[in-house]
């Protein structure tokens, strides 16, 4: 099965670069990766729509801003099945719209797709580094996302 294994974050944004940190770290670790890519995006949600044309499967990570939850804690999204408001705008929409969007017009998305959030406090610090809180935990994070996709 053809995966894309999606880092999406803003390099220049600190800890908004999480995603794409822990998916590198979680693709060095796997032992095999014929048909795993690596995709390290900073773009809209349409543009991960259009990168994951293609792929049957797809693993994203992502920052989470949650102020409850400790830094570094990995969670699971669930997409909803589908989009009931008609509405769609590319200048509104999220991932799950951009999903519904990309499925409408028979674009060749994944099927299947893991979407992980990371928490973090700050995504807007500018810096092309992670916070040592987070950086210190980037191995468990990239663990427990193998754990739940690539596990076997």
């Amino acid at each position: 099965m053809k995966t894309a294994l999606v880092g999406f974050g803003n390099p220049c944004h600190g800890d908004d670069r999480i995603g794409p940190a822990a998916a590198r770290r979680l693709y060095e670790s796997l032992r095999r990766r014929e048909n795993i890519d690596l995709l390290e995006l900073a773009s809209s949600d349409f543009g991960v729509m259009e990168a994951l044309i293609g792929y049957e499967r797809a693993v994203i990570i992502d920052a989470l801003v949650d102020e409850e939850a400790e830094v570094g804690t990995v969670r699971r999204i669930e997409l909803p099945a589908s989009l009931e408001d008609g509405h769609l705008s590319p200048h509104t929409a999220g991932f799950s719209a951009a999903l519904a969007l990309a499925r409408k017009l028979g674009l060749a998305v994944p099927a299947e797709i893991a979407l992980y959030g990371v928490v973090i406090r700050e995504p807007r610090t500018f810096s092309e580094q992670l916070s040592p809180e987070l950086a210190a935990r980037l191995d468990e994070i990239a663990r427990t996302i193998a754990t739940g996709e690539f596990a076997g």
